[in-house]
């Protein structure tokens, strides 16, 4: 494989920003660009243009820092909030509209019931990846 020029780099945590951004940084070729990309995942019902300003806050936290270390790194990159009912899928939709050739995103070990039930969005993606898959997994603490 080629390194890859256009690398999507999804994040769930403030938590995963680092280790993210810093692999996306060191498998991607010179000239590459970032596209950083936090989902706020609404319940079903909920409309996607509801105002939760918590959430909001919460992501451009999460994707100021992948900005300091992108920045750090002298790769290109973009940033955005994306609003999705499903993450794993908005993150599906995002690397196909992008033409990702790689995508960076992380797996944590706390399920709820309902990632019990219905898998993660993390499995989801490793499943349907239009692109290769990069899937950081933190040790167990």
């Amino acid at each position: 494989m080629k390194k890859a020029r256009r690398i999507l780099v999804g994040f769930k945590t403030l938590e995963d920003v680092v280790s993210l951004t810093d692999v996306a940084c060191r498998i991607g070729a010179r000239n590459a660009t970032l596209y950083l990309t936090h989902v706020i995942e609404l319940p079903d019902p909920t409309p996607l243009n509801a105002d939760v300003p918590e959430l909001e806050s919460a992501a451009r936290k999460i994707l100021a820092a992948g900005e300091r270390i992108a920045a750090r790194s002298g790769l290109k990159f973009m940033s955005e909030t994306l609003r999705a009912h499903d993450a794993g899928a908005a993150l599906l939709d995002e690397m196909k509209e992008r033409k990702a050739e790689l995508a960076v995103i992380g797996f944590h070990h706390r399920r709820s019931l309902g990632e019990f039930l219905l898998g993660t969005a993390a499995q989801h993606i490793a499943r349907n990846a239009p692109c290769h898959l990069v899937c950081v997994i933190p040790p167990r603490k």
